[in-house]
């Protein structure tokens, strides 16, 4: 009998060590997790993005205009994609869907973007804000691949230039 009750008493105790046992290691488990901070991976910037952190695009456009509607949407997406800011100027005072806050192309930006050459539309160029440079990306509708394609040409020519002291002319 002294055997069987010996035998009940280290079950019993064995049990309860497991089960303590078992809450330690949940416990260590759980206070090591709660420590343990994810890593957030961020995607690398691309040149563009780099690029456009000191420059911006302004679109110029008319409402009316079917080129323009056609090419609002591919630079709206590209710009989205890209993380880039746009400054439309509306030759009509008028938005389109992709662009609703606009501002109307006045006789300042005109003249600092055509410089005194036959006026076309849609019309996209890169703008350096702190010198009020700009430098023309391209007249008409364009597609992704083509906007995208300019861009990456002519950024580095811009760069040579304004490192290059061109940019106070």
């Amino acid at each position: 009998m002294k055997g069987r009750m010996l035998i009940i008493l280290m079950m019993l105790l064995s049990r309860s060590l497991s089960a303590a046992n078992s809450d330690w290691l949940t416990t260590t488990i759980a206070a090591k997790e709660q420590g343990i901070k994810p890593q957030i991976f961020s995607q690398p910037q691309t040149k563009a993005q780099v690029f456009f952190k000191e420059h911006g695009l302004i679109f110029f456009y008319a409402s009316s205009c079917p080129y323009c509607q056609q090419f609002a949407p591919i630079l709206n997406s590209w710009a989205k994609h890209n993380k880039i800011k746009v400054l439309p100027l509306a030759f009509d005072n008028q938005s389109l869907s992709e662009f609703p806050n606009f501002l109307p192309a006045t006789t300042e930006w005109i003249n600092a973007a055509y410089q005194e050459n036959p006026i076309q539309y849609p019309a996209l160029f890169v703008v350096n804000p702190k010198t009020k440079k700009l430098y023309p990306v391209g007249f008409g509708a364009m597609t992704h691949d083509e906007l995208s394609g300019r861009l990456e040409r002519l950024i580095p020519k811009i760069i040579a230039y304004e490192q290059s002291g061109g940019m106070h002319d």
